[in-house]
């Protein structure tokens, strides 16, 4: 048996069903022990950033391993871009890379990297593969500190090696979650149950780490009165009409939520590193629970921290808690919540001009015209604005998005890995059209595999999301426009369904049609340019920054500024 055929039955054992990549000299035995084979899938991309992009997007979707490749040199520099995304959002990737020659290493080769430097950074786990006897080793613990420690290893595999025989030896993969719990002790449940008892107005900020536990949550969260808020990694595991569901938290959160933060005495942080400091209450008491024992306490100052897995905590402490009576704070929040919605609800409204589409009713449109079970992919920029607060996500669907790299490009790729995760599933790419245009080549990924991806393109001609932050700083707008293609054309070059709305009028019949398009499908909408993405708590300086900014723009000629 060849090395990279035992590294494939290993990957198989673990349950990977695709390798996203680009196919280069370096790694052409791995791509000849796929073609033998019938277990995985090789799915040729445009360009391997999107390859680790959708690898990333399907590991956090399915919580299992995925798997990008490159080449040699260039291939492997490639991939970096996805692989920080992965290793950002704690997704278990696995990346395959080429590299010169073994005998070669070191002697300035043609196309040499220092991979395993170049890699130092991203990977929790890195490998160079020098000896056909380090198998089924050292792939075994590369996938299994991808799987168990939630993040990206790195296998580097010389040409001349990938093609040796390895022994015949037996291996055991342990593919996903066990069952095993991170208890609390009982003496943080103790001192947990005394101030939770204690408080009167009690939220809830739950995170990633309660995405298995979403019932054990909402049995808490009704047992104390208290609302919810969620992280934006969080925003599916509860469907955001459920009473007890006050909103996001931070700059694309909503009021209802701000609210819930600001008004509560004690703030029991479930899984979540919710990184924005200025968001956290400043007089509440602060309870965070998670499995990473290193997060606690480097957001806030005087928070009790317990290490446990969420789902072990909330079934420990649950029984240990009394009903509450208080409700004060829910019916605040509440109130809050439903006015925020209403005044959103005006923003989305199609009625609300008669001549522009705002980017407010894209997103509740595709609320309403969704279906259980559909999946979201969401770019960077002021896409995500609009997706977070105005998306109402319903049962079972999932909203994926680059979430603390904050990429650019992401939906497109990310709806590839998806859809091929889910193919029973609606897939919708929220794709801003600068984020579009920087992987548009996928679009051909797409038509060539025959994957219905629905790419809804925000189309304002603008880095919308970077001139909001150059007017918050007091800066006039600059070099944020964008030259845009005919979308509709080029999709339908492409092989695939292509249309563009204007009129907000004709918006959701458009809507229609690109959701229940055969194949790829990608709607260009004409969103207004100067929508503005404004936070739920604004503060003094951004207001007066943006009103000087937009007084230099209106003043400026030729440059200069009169």
């Amino acid at each position: 048996m060849r090395l990279y055929e035992q590294l494939l039955d290993i990957l198989a054992e673990c349950g990977v069903k695709q390798i996203f990549g680009v196919p280069g000299d370096a790694i052409n035995p791995l791509i000849e022990a796929l073609r033998k084979q019938d277990r995985i899938r090789f799915i040729h991309v445009v360009h391997e950033e999107a390859g680790a992009l959708a690898a990333s997007a399907q590991a956090k979707l399915t919580g299992n391993l995925a798997v990008c490749a490159g080449t040699v040199g260039p291939g492997a520099i490639h991939l970096l871009n996805g692989l920080y995304d992965a290793a950002k959002d704690y997704a278990p990737v696995l990346a395959l890379t080429g590299q010169v020659p073994s005998v070669e290493i070191g002697f300035n080769y043609h196309q040499e990297v220092d991979l395993q430097r170049l890699f130092s950074d991203v990977a929790l786990f890195r490998a160079n593969v020098s000896n056909p006897s380090q198998m089924p080793r050292i792939a075994i613990e590369a996938c299994h500190a991808a799987i168990h420690d939630r993040g990206v290893s790195v296998l580097t595999i010389p040409h001349d090696i990938g093609n040796r025989d390895v022994p015949d030896s037996s291996f055991q993969v342990r593919s996903g979650e066990n069952g095993s719990r991170l208890l609390p002790s009982e003496s943080d449940l103790n001192q947990c149950v005394s101030t939770i008892e204690k408080a009167k107005k009690v939220t809830i900020l739950y995170g990633e780490g309660c995405r298995r536990c979403s019932g054990e949550l909402v049995q808490l969260a009704e047992l104390l009165n208290a609302p919810m808020i969620y992280s934006l990694k969080a925003k599916d595991i509860v469907a955001y009409d459920h009473p007890l569901v006050a909103g996001g938290l931070g700059l694309l959160g909503t009021r209802g939520g701000v609210q819930a933060a600001d008004d509560c005495d004690l703030l029991l942080v479930l899984g979540s590193d919710f990184p924005y400091r200025d968001w956290y209450p400043e007089k509440a008491s602060i309870i965070r629970v998670d499995v990473k024992g290193r997060v606690l306490g480097r957001r806030t100052a005087g928070e009790f921290g317990l290490v446990a897995d969420c789902r072990s905590f909330l079934m420990e402490i649950i029984p240990r808690l009394s009903p509450s009576k208080e409700d004060d704070h829910l019916k605040t929040v509440q109130n809050e919540k439903a006015k925020g919605d209403t005044a959103m609800a005006k923003r989305a409204s199609i009625d609300r001009s008669a001549d522009v589409i705002h980017p407010q009713s894209v997103t509740s449109l595709l609320s309403e015209l969704s279906e259980e079970g559909d999946i979201f992919t969401c770019d960077t920029g002021a896409v995500t604005v609009w997706g977070a607060r105005h998306l109402r996500l319903k049962k079972d669907q999932r909203f994926l998005l680059s979430f603390n790299l904050a990429t650019m490009a992401f939906a497109m790729p990310a709806a590839i890995g998806a859809q091929l995760s889910r193919p029973d599933r609606r897939v919708v790419s929220l794709s801003g059209d600068g984020g579009f245009n920087m992987l548009m080549g996928e679009f051909l990924t797409a038509v060539k595999y025959q994957l219905p991806i629905k790419v809804i393109l925000f189309n304002n001609r603008r880095l919308g999301l970077i001139q909001m932050e150059q007017e918050a700083e007091g800066y006039p707008e600059h070099e944020t426009d964008l030259f845009n293609p005919a979308y509709p054309l080029l999709a339908k070059s492409f092989g695939a369904w292509g249309e563009s709305v204007s009129d907000p009028r004709q918006l959701e019949n458009a809507l229609r049609r690109a959701l229940d398009a055969e194949g790829p499908a990608l709607l260009d909408v004409h969103i207004a340019t100067s929508e503005l993405t404004w936070p739920p708590k604004l503060e003094f300086e951004e207001a007066w920054g943006f009103a000087r900014a937009k007084f230099k723009e209106w003043f400026q000629v030729e440059g200069e500024t009169r």
